[in-house]
């Protein structure tokens, strides 16, 4: 039964506006989210599986990219608040109680939302439909794209989707197969590219009715970085792309950046103190004709890589043909990992640990 559903009122808002992050919008879609955490998600000390929380808002129409779920607010978001990231604040929220086991639990949803979508996509289309995005951006953000991952083996493409000013304008066709495609929606902005959108859309085929686990297969006892490599290298071998070399080199340049990230609990493409991947590279004396990086954050190396398989962009720059080098790297809960082709003159075959 519901108890009582709560607007994100004077004590949660006044809070997040003490702190700096301002007053989030209540959102009603948002509303509906909490209450089906609140109602249906078993956990402890407010942990929730991320494949739980992805089916909630894929059921209720929410695609946006930074969701975070605070069970039982009124303890833990002080804690949480140290933990939010300052550059991207909460925009919206949703908040719900329900009772379990004879007592209420409440639960709050904070989303930042970095585009307003007048005609986001529905969770279904037919195959060969054809969608028309529709938004604007929040001011911030600039130079959209939509990456749009078909079922393998077709390759993931890209669209602009630039409209007039910070306009979203951009048509998705879904033609060529059935099954699950994944769209996400990528803005520029000054900490470098960030996803603000990412869903699932199920063509010519009905969405699941309960949660799906899929466990990355693999040795999980050894350390993260080289396994988190071997699932890339056979990643790659399932799509008939050929094996990337180890660098040494750029371990090192994943691994210090894992760790900045780590340190500043942020996803971070640019640094404050080391700029992007390219001025990293150049750093460390290294030339290169092609680049690319994924970072994450996760409970675990499995958690890694869905986060690169469940992201179109991510999972573009994985299967890039032309990429020949990489190194990884892992820090607690971030994980890097640094993609590159280097000419054919300063090419070399390191083992991985080699200095």
């Amino acid at each position: 039964m519901l108890l009582f559903l709560l607007c994100c009122t004077l004590p949660v808002q006044a809070l997040l506006e003490a702190h700096g992050f301002g007053r989030p919008i209540r959102d009603p879609t948002l509303d509906a989210v909490a209450a089906e955490l609140a109602e249906r998600v078993e956990l402890d000390e407010g942990e929730i599986a991320a494949g739980q929380l992805r089916f909630t808002l894929g059921r209720l129409g929410v695609a946006d990219a930074r969701v975070q779920p605070i069970f039982d607010p009124d303890r833990h978001l002080p804690a949480v608040l140290g933990q939010l990231d300052r550059r991207f604040p909460p925009t919206d929220c949703g908040l719900a109680t329900r009772e379990r086991g004879g007592q209420p639990r409440t639960v709050l949803v904070l989303v930042h939302r970095g585009v307003r979508l007048d005609t986001p996509l529905t969770r279904t289309v037919e195959v060969n439909e054809i969608r028309h995005l529709r938004g604007e951006l929040r001011a911030g953000y600039f130079h959209p794209r939509l990456l749009v991952a078909p079922p393998p083996p077709l390759p993931v493409r890209e669209l602009l989707a630039s409209g007039e000013g910070r306009s979203v304008d951009v048509l998705v066709a879904f033609n060529g197969s059935a099954g699950v495609w994944g769209v996400e929606l990528v803005a520029d902005s000054e900490y470098g590219p960030v996803v603000l959108t990412n869903q699932r859309v199920y063509v010519g085929q009905p969405p699941p009715t309960l949660p799906q686990i899929s466990l990355s297969p693999g040795p999980t006892r050894q350390p993260p970085g080289p396994v988190l490599e071997a699932w890339i290298q056979q990643l790659r071998a399932d799509h008939r792309l050929s094996p990337l070399i180890t660098d040494h080199r750029l371990t090192v340049i994943a691994e210090a950046h894992a760790q900045e990230l780590e340190k500043r609990n942020a996803l971070l493409h640019l640094s404050p103190d080391t700029g992007t991947l390219t001025t990293r590279l150049k750093a460390n004396g290294i030339v290169v004709l092609a680049t690319a990086e994924n970072l994450a954050r996760a409970d675990d190396v499995r958690g890694a890589m869905r986060a690169f398989l469940d992201s179109p962009g991510h999972l573009r720059n994985l299967l890039l043909p032309e990429v020949t080098h990489l190194g990884v790297g892992v820090a607690g809960r971030y994980y890097a990992v640094v993609l590159v082709r280097l000419p054919l003159s300063s090419r070399r075959r390191l083992p991985s640990g080699t200095p």
